[in-house]
């Protein structure tokens, strides 16, 4: 098995140094990541201007560029030959309509549009500038990992992970196949002197019974598959 292994919070996150080791058994890996942070792009790409890349080593490269871009870079030079994409793990939910908005996301989706199956990986935070446990998220991307590289996708479909934050941390949480939730943030925004600032609060967003959001926010590993691109 050759991994690819890319984010979108930058190649020197700890959410992508957690993802490495754990795939660490895999087989080979070769990591293609922003040089920074490039959280809520989507699927920008760049197709209009160089797109610098620097080798750290030989299976290690910091790209100026988005998720997205490094998704194909990937795929079609720097690691060619890669059988999966593995995009995270990203400190903060993707759910529901996030997966639009998402460079963790994009960057799995790309692979799915480019014939290799994917996963995004997320680790929802029930407050906002709250401590991760990494370790605790290793585990369970782990467990949900052993379940996916043995389930087929069909052409252009990927896996979206989200890892919840319950309150109760002994609890081993269930590994629910869900939905994406269809429904949107809960959008505010507050009135500034030169403009407008958003303030929609996370946790009040729209909640399906059964969809993603439900099931991470109720305590549970949400595992979507999300469909191609039509």
């Amino acid at each position: 098995m050759n991994l690819l292994l890319t984010n979108d919070d930058g190649i020197d996150a700890p959410g992508l140094a957690i993802l490495e080791r754990i795939v660490s058994h895999r087989g080979a890996i070769t990591i293609v990541a922003p040089v920074e942070e490039q959280s809520g792009v989507g699927h920008r790409v760049t197709d209009k201007a160089l797109i610098a890349v620097h080798a750290r080593d030989d299976s290690s490269f910091a790209v100026a560029g988005t998720p997205a871009d490094c998704a194909r870079l990937g795929l079609l030079e720097l690691a060619r030959g890669a059988t999966w994409l593995l995009s995270g793990i990203n400190p903060g939910g993707n759910l529901g309509s996030d997966i639009y908005m998402s460079g963790t996301v994009a960057a799995a989706r790309e692979a799915a549009l480019l014939g290799i199956p994917a996963v995004a990986v997320s680790q929802y935070r029930a407050v906002r500038n709250g401590l991760l446990d990494w370790e605790r998220s290793a585990a369970w991307t782990t467990r949900v990992l052993q379940h996916l590289w043995e389930t087929p996708l069909k052409r252009g479909e990927f896996w979206n992970v989200n890892l919840p934050d319950p309150v109760d941390a002994v609890t081993e949480p269930e590994i629910v196949f869900c939905p994406v939730d269809p429904g949107h943030h809960a959008v505010a925004f507050e009135r500034r002197e030169s403009g407008w600032i958003y303030r929609g609060q996370y946790r009040e967003r729209h909640r399906e019974p059964g969809s993603d959001v439900d099931v991470c926010f109720a305590g549970n590993i949400a595992v979507s598959r999300v469909g191609p691109v039509v």
